[in-house]
Parts: structure tokens; sequence; C-alpha cells
């Protein structure tokens, strides 16, 4: 199944109250700095295939990291970035909790920022074949001109293959979009848009060794109404083991918007590598 629950012989020392102390302080953290300081996001697009390639143990866990990204585009710069996820796991269902933080200096002279904020829910016994779930998110990115998102859908994701070699499977849902820009006055782009788009996937990852992880995703989310105004998104991601506990991290994310808002690039790309703590 999709989502099977993966065994595991670790175990936590550390109370109940300490890791729920624990755990409202990373999420109030990253929900301060995502909303302040973050020039995270390129694309306002969670990729949950990444984070579910974890193994995942009844109960709560989670993960903080940073990384250095270096992006090209509609703005170019570099940034420092602070990440973190909570996971609660119960028999029946999985909630995620996600939040971006950090800070990035644009064009030698300002600062571009952007931040977000996502929750997801997912229903493991439904089927075997599959797991339903509904999301909401809410975001902001400075460098494309969008100063309020609010994203909320569901749908499904599935299995095709998987083995100790990795896994193949693919998504779809149908979302609600509202965004709200700052363009100038003699823009043709809207500065307020209200849209339902269909968002699929597909997700690859390979596991070459006990170390090295290997995820590419790619997303397409074109309008119901009109699917000329889509968005193209992949991710490709490297993850190498250093202990249990602690990894290190490279991806290269790559977007594009087939009606951009006036003035900016249809293609965005980003380089990153990082480090992630996971408890």
């Amino acid at each position: 199944m999709w989502s099977e629950l993966q065994p595991t012989d670790r175990r936590l020392s550390i109370s109940p109250y300490w890791m729920c102390r624990t755990e409202e302080l990373i999420l109030g953290f990253f929900l301060l700095a995502s909303f302040a300081i973050a020039p995270q996001s390129l694309n306002a697009q969670v990729n949950i295939e990444v984070l579910r390639t974890d193994s995942l143990s009844i109960g709560r866990s989670g993960s903080v990291g940073g990384d250095m990204t270096f992006q090209t585009g509609n703005v170019d710069f570099i940034a420092l970035n602070f990440r973190g996820r909570v996971y609660n796991v119960t028999p029946t269902q999985t909630r995620l909790i996600v939040g971006n933080g950090g800070l990035g200096f644009l064009s030698r002279s300002r600062f571009a920022s952007n931040g977000l904020l996502h929750y997801r829910r997912s229903y493991t016994d439904v089927s075997f074949y599959f797991d339903p779930e509904w999301f909401g998110q809410i975001n902001y990115d400075r460098s494309q001109q969008l100063t309020f998102r609010a994203v909320g859908g569901a749908g499904a994701r599935t299995a095709f293959a998987q083995g100790d070699w990795g896994q193949f499977g693919a998504g779809s849902s149908g979302i609600v979009e509202y965004e709200r820009l700052m363009l100038p006055d003699s823009a043709i782009h809207p500065n307020r848009t209200l849209k339902v788009r269909w968002s699929s996937f597909l997700t690859l990852r390979v596991v070459p060794s006990d170390n090295l992880v290997i995820t590419s995703t790619t997303y397409l989310q074109p309008a119901i109404n009109d699917f000329d105004d889509y968005r193209a998104v992949e991710n490709l991601r490297l993850s190498t083991s250093i202990t249990e506990t602690l990894a290190l991290t490279i991806s290269f994310d790559l977007r594009y918007d087939s009606g951009p808002p006036d003035g900016l690039s249809a293609l965005d790309t980003r380089l990153r590598t990082g480090v992630t703590y996971t408890y």
C-alpha cells in the first residue's frame, strides 16, 4: 500500500510532554519565520512525495533542517533557508504540518522574501490501492509579486510498483486557488484571481543503497476551465545519510508558468544543498 507504515526498532526516550512542547516550539518558529523573513518557496508547491520517503512509526515524529539556495529566473539570489515538519501517525490516518522560513540577498542591494505553511491529512485504511487526502496551504512570494495565496483541495494517491528498489506512484487532486498580486495599474494580468485547478503528479523513488535515496517528482496543474493556463513543476532530490538521524541533501527545482504576471519570467530554477535532522 502507498502509505503502509514501515516497522522500526528505534524508540525515543523523550517524554510525551517534552515532545509536544518541542513540536510547539518548532511550529511556532517556522510560522513566524515563514511570514517574516522567508525566501524559500520557488513555486509555492510543497513536494509531499519527498517528505513521504521517510519510514514512519505510529506516533509523533518530525525533522528540522536548513539549506543554501541558488535561484535564477525572476529573481537571482542566494539564500539561507530553514524548514521543519511534524507528523502525527495513527493506524488509520497521517497528519502533516510543514513550515518554511529563511533569509535571502537579492540583486546585491535588497532582500526578497516569501513564506509558507501547509497542513495535510491522509486516510490510510480506506483502500488497499489508494489513499484519499485533503490539504490546505497559505503562502506569499515577493519574487513572484505574490502578496497572498490560499489553496485548499482533496484527492488521492497510489503506487503502481514498489519494493526494496524504491517506489513508482502517482496522484491527482482538485484544488481551489486564490491569489492576490502586487502589480502596477497598467498590468494586463489581474491583481486578484480565483481558480479551480486539476493537480496531478508522477513520482519515482530509487534506493541504490542504504545511504542514498534519489527522488524525482513532476507536477502538472492546469486550470479546469482553460487547459492552456497551466503550471509545471519538476523536483529532483538526492539524499545521503550521515547517521541514522542526519542527512545531506541536494535538490534541483524547475517551475514553468504558462501565464506569469506582467514582468515575470515563465521559467524559474533553483539549486539547493542542505542538512536535515530527523527525530
